[in-house]
């Protein structure tokens, strides 16, 4: 039998203002605004989503739980790798399955896998082709950092799946700002999606999470998380009865 969801904030920290939701194209602009404009450096916004992760993560687990972190090519994967290496300085000794071909070879999804691997060494899913279906089997928490609002294309290869091995796993799986394989905007699968039973959208969910009913069944509980865009820039899109007249 499946575990039940403990009851969680609409937000992390409970604190932050809940939002309407975005197209992909406008968060992506407003993490670039956030350098650009206001000079918060991107690596910083990703350590604030890391550390978001790893804190539902926790909320979701009973001591000796295991922990399973599979991680894609980009940035959804450099946040999964930031969130194992929270977790594993907790304690709660996550397993990171690295499921793209290479690591990142520069930016901020190459620094979280280079920090994390000070905590806990990835092991290689390419490597072997039942590593995902095994380590998926024995989880008791799934964290889907495979694929975010970058994903413009169906899934091909080996990603079907491990997506497949996750859905049918027992574990509760706790998706990274869209369960791998939504599209962002429209909600529809491509052609096979991560069915989560939360997901930790940032700085604000999808119009994909919410505006169909595929998207809103593979979101499961949408949180979100502060990830430290400034006032500024995430204030205009508040929702109405936190705006600030």
């Amino acid at each position: 039998m499946r575990r039940r969801v403990r009851d969680l904030p609409a937000c992390w920290p409970p604190s932050y203002p809940p939002h309407r939701p975005v197209s992909g194209d406008v968060s992506r602009r407003l993490d670039a605004d956030a350098e650009e404009r206001y000079g918060v450096p991107s690596l910083v916004l990703m350590e604030h989503a890391s550390l978001g992760v790893a804190a539902l993560a926790t909320a979701l687990i009973e001591p000796g739980d295991r922990i399973v972190v599979l991680c894609g090519p980009g940035n959804n994967g450099g946040d999964g790798y930031g969130a194992a290496r929270f977790l594993a300085s907790w304690g709660c000794s996550p397993r990171v399955l690295r499921c793209s071909r290479l690591a990142p070879p520069k930016d901020d999804a190459a620094c979280e896998v280079r920090w994390s691997g000070l905590e806990v060494e990835a092991e290689d899913a390419w490597a072997d082709e039942e590593l995902v279906a095994r380590a998926v089997a024995e989880a008791d928490l799934l964290v889907d950092a495979l694929f975010g609002v970058g994903l413009a294309r169906d899934l091909d290869g080996p990603f079907p799946a491990w997506i497949e091995a996750v859905n049918e796993a027992s574990a509760l799986r706790l998706a990274v700002d869209i369960p791998s394989g939504l599209d962002a905007d429209t909600g529809h699968v491509r052609p096979v999606a991560v069915r989560a039973d939360v997901t930790a959208t940032m700085p604000m969910p999808k119009e994909g999470l919410v505006t169909h009913p595929s998207g809103a069944l593979h979101a499961g509980r949408v949180v979100e998380v502060d990830i430290g865009l400034p006032g500024p820039l995430h204030r205009p899109y508040q929702a109405w009865t936190h705006r600030r007249t």
